[in-house]
């Protein structure tokens, strides 16, 4: 799911579920195993190779080297060049895939208003379609979403969860033997179908049909994009730049980040038992990278994927509150209720009527709205011409910084 976080530095460090902890805490371990490992034969496996003084030097000369030059070969990698340019499009991608999730409120909405009637028929019409495009949601969502997937396993476990019928089941199964790619596509006709019963029988206002028939093709467009958004993934090869680029560096500055011996005797160089400066750096890019790599396909089983199976439940709950309780509870009676802005707006006169002028009523305010800090946003373009100081010395400031100490605010 995407996690939710607020609150302090402090608190929102010490988070472990989605955090970078979690991310990157077996590839630091293995690294630091790996660093600390050359370090011991740094300072003691060399001792141990030769017995002669001479060619023990000349080892950990030509190990020190060594690490001079990888140090040197890491300032030759543009990781964060290739990691921002990387990570960058992935969170746009993904962040596009969300806003491509179709919510059902536009439709329905636009569906109560072509069949407003309240007779058994047109009820079960409004509930037909609604279950029919939740249907439809699943079907497509089941093929991208291990979380739905996970949920209905196969399209049969549908009829259990009441999105499906058992003739439904069976025209799905014999539309999916011929055209694979059909399935999910059918309800939605289903419901073209049905508004082209609705038009034949109770001839709904043209307008309103077709703007129900331009949301249904939204609606389809969505679910399309989403099939492709998972078929087109980011190319290959750039992906694998980016791990290269990334696991590179870091190979490299297993050795180039040694303490060595001459620096640390000339003082140059501080030996830090722990690589402070390495490990918050492997922090920054690998966990970058990693982000990258979490949100490449976001409805999976990560922590930061989306979370379809709440949104699925979601648009369940809001379709049959538009298609049932919303359309059948009874309107307000707003002509005879008191509406207190109406009241300040056509005071009554002296014979009772409403007063034909207009006032503007009160701003919405509670008992509350002390507490509350007000910045109202002011005008910045303000030029003096009232005073002593002429058009041609304000053209002499640069900038509005220069009139800071003069500006005011404008009253009209």
């Amino acid at each position: 799911m995407t996690i939710s976080y607020s609150g302090n530095v402090v608190r929102l460090l010490l988070r472990w579920k989605g955090s970078i902890w979690r991310t990157v805490w077996r590839e630091l371990l293995i690294y630091l195993l790996f660093f600390y490992s050359i370090r011991v034969f740094y300072l003691k496996g060399i001792d141990l190779i030769d017995d002669d003084d001479d060619d023990r030097l000349k080892i950990r000369r030509m190990f020190e080297t060594f690490c001079r030059q990888c140090d040197s070969y890491t300032r030759l990698i543009p990781l964060t060049f290739l990691l921002g340019f990387y990570v960058s499009n992935v969170v746009a991608r993904w962040w596009r895939q969300f806003e491509t999730l179709y919510w059902p409120e536009d439709i329905l909405s636009v569906l109560c208003t072509v069949l407003h009637q309240h007779d058994d028929k047109s009820r079960r019409r409004r509930h037909t379609i609604a279950r029919y495009l939740n249907l439809s949601n699943a079907l497509a969502w089941r093929d991208i979403s291990s979380k739905i997937r996970l949920r209905f396993p196969s399209v049969h476990s549908l009829i259990e969860g009441g999105l499906l019928t058992e003739k439904e089941y069976q025209i799905l199964e014999a539309m999916h033997n011929e055209n694979e790619a059909s399935r999910w596509m059918t309800p939605i006709h289903w419901v073209q179908q049905i508004m082209r019963q609705v038009e034949e029988e109770t001839k709904p206002t043209a307008s309103l049909l077709n703007q129900f028939v331009a949301e249904l093709r939204i609606f389809r467009q969505s679910l399309r994009k989403l099939y492709s958004y998972d078929w087109v993934c980011v190319p290959l090869v750039y992906t694998q730049v980016a791990a290269l680029a990334t696991y590179s560096f870091f190979f490299f500055s297993l050795f180039g980040r040694q303490p060595l011996l001459p620096e640390i005797e000339s003082g140059k160089e501080i030996d830090l038992k722990v690589p402070i400066f390495t490990i918050v750096q492997f922090l920054f890019f690998v966990g970058w990278f990693k982000v990258g790599q979490d949100l490449m396909r976001p409805f999976g089983l990560d922590d930061d994927d989306i979370e379809l199976n709440y949104i699925l439940d979601r648009n369940v709950r809001i379709s049959f509150a538009i298609v049932n309780q919303l359309q059948e509870s009874p309107m307000p009676d707003f002509e005879n209720d008191d509406d207190k802005m109406w009241e300040e707006m056509h005071p009554p006169t002296k014979d009772g009527e409403t007063s034909p002028g207009v006032r503007m009523p009160q701003l919405p305010h509670s008992k509350y709205s002390s507490q509350l800090s007000e910045h109202p946003p002011r005008l910045h373009a303000y030029v003096p011409i009232d005073d002593d100081r002429s058009i041609k010395d304000m053209e002499s400031h640069h900038g509005c910084i220069a009139l800071k100490k003069d500006k005011k605010h404008l009253s009209w």
